[in-house]
């Protein structure tokens, strides 16, 4: 949802009047029969600096046509941790301040940058690096980890326009609780990581969490809620073939919902590999990487979970070698960002970079001297 920051002033006197030209406006402007034209988005990427996070907005089928929109400084050698989506114009970020000790465990800075106008904000100096934060749907607040004196962990929302926080729900777990999504009657979903596997919750301030569903015996991981906010994919390890391999699994976010695969296999068969499910930009499926092994390359996978239509991966354009891991589809569907290995599987990943893939055939390369992390889509104006 594209996000405002001015407020906006109606008079009742001229609103009949004011629909009156926006209907006007619109028969002028767009013909009998005639579309209006799509959207167009651009890549929004960092550039990993050992001192500072240059951030880029780029044409997608043309990468070398960057803009420059900030610089992000921080301690020596770690990046940002960007939330999983942007809202918006907006991109939400931890970060270990430049004179922060150098450690995982350090408090981080919680900051807003407006991509659209290179505006950095400050918004909290108690956050947790490694858990990324999350906009609710109407990217007016967010959702952050912070960790307290007796080490135990917070869940706490912050509106980003008073920065007012409240602490929604505090434990003390093994691995950890990570933040999932904020809902728009306010509570949060998250994660919690422990010796039994992972659990989802539900959990709204003053009460006590609901358990959503057990979605593993094991610890998941790249978790994405899907663009209704109805469901969530992620990974989970499964044994095959004597080894262990991560395979991309969906569970509804109503009460009592059971975990599924997303492309359920034969009793018995070998299963590959897959990597990062992002949800495609309208819901209906999820993209997976897959794991070159045997072979020499492998394309990412598209899998349609509505049962309207056959279910059968869709294949995307392949690098000539190596596998790809999806990172997320531009509004609209048309373009996929995504990191591209050169090397046959998780444990020889080879060298990595950040290309975009037309589902048409094309794929663009991001060039540059360091590792480049990816952030989201920025509309055009």
């Amino acid at each position: 949802m594209t996000i405002s920051r001015r407020a906006l002033k109606a008079v009742a006197a001229l609103a009949a009047l004011g629909v009156v030209l926006v209907v006007a406006w619109l028969l002028l402007a767009t013909p009998e029969g005639d579309e209006a034209p799509a959207a167009t988005y651009r890549l929004v990427f960092a550039e990993f600096g050992l001192l500072a996070d240059r951030i880029h907005v780029a044409t997608p089928d043309a990468p070398d046509e960057r803009e420059f929109v900030a610089s992000v400084p921080h301690a020596r050698g770690w990046s940002i941790t960007q939330a999983p989506a942007m809202a918006g114009d907006l991109v939400a970020f931890t970060v270990l301040p430049p004179d922060a000790l150098p450690r995982r465990d350090s408090p981080a800075e919680l900051w807003l940058l407006d991509v659209r106008s290179g505006e950095l904000t400050r918004l909290a100096g108690d956050a947790d690096l490694m858990a990324a934060p999350v906009f609710d749907p109407g990217g007016v607040a967010l959702l952050y980890r912070r960790t307290r004196a007796d080490g135990s962990q917070e869940l706490v929302r912050i509106e980003i326009a008073t920065q007012a926080r409240r602490a929604l729900y505090g434990t003390a777990t093994d691995f950890g609780v990570y933040p999932v999504a904020l809902e728009p009657d306010g509570s949060a979903l998250y994660l919690e990581l422990s010796v039994s596997g992972t659990e989802l919750y539900r959990v709204r301030e003053g009460e006590e969490p609901n358990l959503i569903a057990h979605v593993s015996d094991h610890i998941a991981r790249d978790w994405r809620v899907s663009p209704d906010g109805a469901s969530l994919a992620y990974l989970a390890p499964e044994v095959s073939a004597e080894r262990v391999v991560h395979r991309a699994w969906v569970v509804a976010l109503g009460a009592g919902a059971e975990a599924h695969a997303a492309s359920p296999a034969d009793p018995g068969s070998v299963l590959s590999e897959q990597f990062a499910p992002v949800w495609t930009a309208d819901g209906s499926g999820l993209t997976v990487g897959v794991e070159a092994f045997p072979d020499i390359s492998a394309a990412a996978i598209t899998i349609a979970l509505e049962r309207s239509n056959d279910g059968s991966p869709l294949e995307l354009p392949a690098p000539a070698q190596g596998f790809d891991v999806p990172l997320g589809w531009s509004p609209g569907g048309l373009y996929l960002a995504a990191r591209s290995f050169d090397g046959r599987d998780a444990t020889e990943p080879g060298l990595e970079s950040l290309v975009v893939i037309s589902p048409g055939g094309d794929r663009y390369a991001v060039e540059a001297e360091s590792e480049l992390i990816y952030i989201g889509w920025l509309r055009d104006e």
